[in-house]
Formats: structure tokens, sequence, C-alpha cells
């Protein structure tokens, strides 16, 4: 598990710990790794794991699965797209 942590954070900090938590489950799953996001287990993380004056903020967990993991070929035209201006 990694936790990405911030001290004293605001709205923006968590917003941030989101993107980068983000990024490293597309890495991750490009590397064949299972990744999964763990907002639940926050609450109950032991304070001797979490640097001092830190708090944390987002967490993904990284693994291997038994799993194959296959790209799926998506329909581009599933998600609408309402074009304000288009050169």
């Amino acid at each position: 598990m990694i936790v990405v942590s911030s001290p004293d954070p605001g709205q923006l900090e968590f917003i941030d710990a989101g993107i980068i938590v983000h990024n490293m489950e597309l890495a991750a799953e490009n590397e064949g790794l299972a990744a999964n996001y763990n907002m639940a287990c926050l609450a109950s993380l032991p304070k001797t794991v979490i640097p001092a004056g830190m708090t944390p903020c987002f967490a993904i967990t990284l693994g291997h699965t038994k799993e194959k993991l296959t790209p799926r070929d998506l329909d581009i035209k599933r998600i609408p797209i309402n074009w304000i201006k288009k050169d």
C-alpha cells in the first residue's frame, strides 16, 4: 500500500493527492500490476507509520493478481462530446 500524505492538507492537497495516486494507478497497470484506491484504510492507519506532522490524504493498494489484465476496445462514441468551439 502507498499512502500519499501532506502537512496540514486543505481541499487542494487532497485533490493533488488523488491526482498523484491516479497516475500511480495508471503506471502500475501499465506494468501489469493490479491497483485499487483504498480510502477506507486512512482512518485506521497506525500513527507510527505516518511521518510526524503529516496527514494521510489518499491511499492505493498495488499487487499482482491471478486475473489476466487485458486491454479493452472501447467505442469512442460511448461518451458523447459536445464541442463548444471546434477549430
